[in-house]
């Protein structure tokens, strides 16, 4: 598996957010980033529909954290910007199979092994957590 571009610069947003105590441009996260400030404003729509961060328009407009770095996982924020955190298409809702085996299929019960092992680790990692690091 490998995160889109957008996912690591919404995290990168979210670091940075979460480090700040007041409202930030999205020139100012454009350019400490080094993020497009076309790609800001799509990630940031996003974040703010996942309540993850809050939206202040007009001419002093910006965006702050709206949760407590501590209360905001790796996986909250990948899972808000990928279209799927599953590792194999098998482990989607529908569980698809080629070979009409997810029943009883061994890889499969392998790839829900992992799948589960990713999403733990993936949410007990908070922002708070890398901040520190």
């Amino acid at each position: 598996m490998q995160l889109n571009i957008t996912t690591d610069y919404a995290i990168r947003i979210i670091l940075y957010l979460s480090t700040k105590q007041k409202k930030i441009t999205s020139k100012e996260l454009s350019e400490n980033l080094c993020i497009p400030q076309h790609y800001i404003l799509k990630i940031t729509k996003k974040l703010e529909n996942a309540q993850l961060i809050h939206t202040y328009n007009g001419k002093n407009g910006g965006f702050s954290i709206a949760k407590d770095k501590s209360e905001i996982s790796l996986l909250d924020i990948i899972g808000t910007m990928e279209p799927t955190t599953k590792i194999n298409r098998c482990l989607e809702p529908d569980k698809y199979c080629s070979q009409r085996a997810t029943d009883y299929c061994p890889v499969r019960k392998t790839y829900c092994f992992l799948q589960r092992m990713m999403e733990e680790r993936l949410s007990s990692i908070t922002v708070k957590e890398i901040l520190d690091q």
